[in-house]
């Protein structure tokens, strides 16, 4: 049963990245890690003879280490060429393609390159292909897609079968993920071949404890995890177990001690190695604690210890934004911001940190451009709180004005609560207006339009068809945008259980407008647009050609 799902899935994506990559070639054509590959492409899907430049984003994928970088492209005819050097480290490469701020996405597939070793895929290569389809893809603008992801890992176990071991857990949760209805009897599979293959190593009582976990088995799962701390008393899980103990414990001087324990393994232990990095954001948990407690004077004082300033900048904008909402410790809060808002800016003009290795370097400048906005708006606020309007105005217009082009509705609105008592009405009139216009601008901002209003013309007639005709042109806008973006392809045919027990079935609600809404709790965007929804419900509930779904996705 298993394999007559598998071999379609994988022979499918085969044949579909055979055939939707024609418009991009490289060289050489099993490319091995630390070569050079030279690639040609043809703009295509969304970008297909774009008037726009065209640029390509390089993403290196390996087991320990992963690098972006920007492709520079010349242009001969219709075809992009450009090359670029393998990391010997690499098994894996994918590239993004955008113009206008629009990806190519190969009709969902992505363009990548496997890296080649004794005449075929790198190890792992298939398991980075696997979280691309998973994970990576969206960062080109690929969507998640299960089946692939699982033909890739199907690929790589055949090619080496001993990956199957490293990547168990992975492939089960993908796997049921997929075979829902099978999901109980695909992990009692597994947990068998395990406990009748042995449990030989850390990883072995690793794997079996995730399978109990994901079979929800607790019990089971804690048995295997007691047996496994009696057999490696120093194994791996005392290193995971001490860093989560450390981020839960709640007494301060207790989390102190267990840092310095950390630092000491970090310089000690070569197994503890990997955590050097986390140090500086682990002081910031310490930080955090005696913020809590709004001991200022520590917190100043451990800060001198971070000699990352990048990271004490982003702990220090948090801290501000949360106190200038309440208007407490503002002194405080706008020292820290002051120091966040310095930083930001010259990491922005002038940077001298190190360039993440997620970020290629137009990515990264634009990160720094965008975490400078951010924190101005921040220091602007609270400059505003403090009643420094005019000193923080620059920050506000920097952020909202200059770097995000009034798209962004709430360092919009931060520029006007400055705005309205540093500039003249005559002059922020407009710009308000445009905001609304735009769709970009908030209810305080239409609040001070109206005080604006209200003056000039010496009373409130008429601000309600005003403010209404500035809305509808957002509106036509948008329906304009949303037009541009519909899709016009059939529905996928899919039948669900409702609350009640009975079955929804969408090719029974054909010929009728049907709004399909997929939702969960963990995300925020869709609990808040929970009332929005609820409205449209009400609005067409009598409505015979109108139809909603609403899918929970974690069921």
């Amino acid at each position: 049963m298993l394999l007559k799902k598998i071999l379609p899935i994988l022979f499918l994506v085969i044949s579909i990245s055979c055939f939707a990559q024609q418009n991009f070639t490289f060289s050489p054509e099993k490319p091995k890690p630390g070569e050079t590959i030279t690639i040609k492409y043809e703009s295509s899907g969304d970008i297909a003879n774009t008037l726009f430049p065209v640029e390509a984003v390089l993403y290196q994928n390996g087991n320990l280490k992963q690098m972006t970088d920007d492709i520079q492209l010349v242009r001969k005819g219709k075809l992009y060429i450009g090359s670029f050097k393998t990391d010997t480290a690499m098994n894996f490469i994918y590239i993004g393609f955008t113009a206008d701020g629009k990806f190519d996405n190969n009709f969902n597939n992505g363009y990548y390159i496997h890296l080649y070793e004794n005449d075929k895929p790198r190890k792992s290569s298939n398991i980075s292909l696997a979280l691309f389809h998973q994970f990576m893809g969206g960062r080109v603008g690929v969507e998640r897609n299960n089946d692939k992801a699982l033909a890739a890992m199907e690929e790589e176990f055949k090619l080496f079968p001993e990956s199957r071991k490293s990547n168990l857990f992975s492939y089960v949760r993908l796997l049921t993920t997929i075979q829902k209805d099978e999901t109980a009897s695909i992990i009692q599979r597994e947990i068998e071949t395990q406990l009748k293959n042995g449990l030989n190593d850390e990883v072995d009582y690793e794997n079996i404890t995730s399978l109990y976990n994901l079979g929800k088995l607790p019990q089971q799962a804690q048995l295997i995890t007691t047996l496994k701390k009696e057999k490696f008393p120093d194994g791996n899980w005392l290193i995971n177990e001490t860093v989560q103990k450390f981020y839960n414990e709640k007494d301060i001087s207790k989390k102190e001690a267990m840092l310095s324990l950390i630092e000491n393994k970090v310089e000690s232990d070569k197994k503890w190695e990997a955590y050097k990095q986390n140090i500086p954001y682990f002081k910031t948990q310490i930080l955090n604690s005696y913020a809590t407690k709004k001991d200022w004077e520590k917190v100043k004082v451990l800060a001198n210890d971070i000699a990352d300033k990048t990271q004490l900048a982003s702990f220090y904008n948090s801290m501000a934004w949360e106190m200038q909402k309440t208007s407490d410790n503002l002194k405080v809060a706008e020292e820290m911001s002051r120091f966040a808002t310095t930083n930001a800016k010259e990491q922005w003009e002038n940077p001298t940190g190190k360039r993440p290795e997620y970020l290629s370097e137009k990515q990264w400048k634009k990160n720094n451009e965008m975490t400078y906005a951010m924190y101005a708006d921040t220091y602007a606020m609270v400059l505003h709180k403090m009643g420094e309007n005019k000193k923080g105005y620059p920050y506000a217009k920097d952020a909202a004005i200059l770097i995000n082009k009034g798209k962004d509705p709430d360092q919009n609105n931060t520029y006007a609560l400055l705005a309205e008592k540093v500039l003249p009405a005559k002059k922020l009139k407009p710009e308000l207006e445009k905001f609304v216009k735009d769709g970009k601008s908030t209810s305080e901002i239409k609040s001070i339009l109206k005080t604006i209003y209200t003056k000039v013309k010496k009373g409130e007639s008429g601000f309600d068809e005003y403010i209404t005709a500035l809305q509808e042109e957002s509106r036509i806008k948008m329906l304009k945008e949303l037009q541009e973006s519909m899709l016009n392809e059939k529905s996928p045919s899919f039948a669900l259980v409702n609350l009640e027990g009975k079955k929804v079935d969408i090719t029974d609600l054909k010929g009728k407008v049907v709004v399909v809404d997929f939702w969960a709790t963990w995300c925020g965007p869709c609990i808040a647009s929970f009332p929005g929804m609820q409205k449209m419900v009400n609005k067409y509930k009598n409505d015979p050609n109108v139809a909603f779904i609403f899918v929970d996705t974690w069921e």
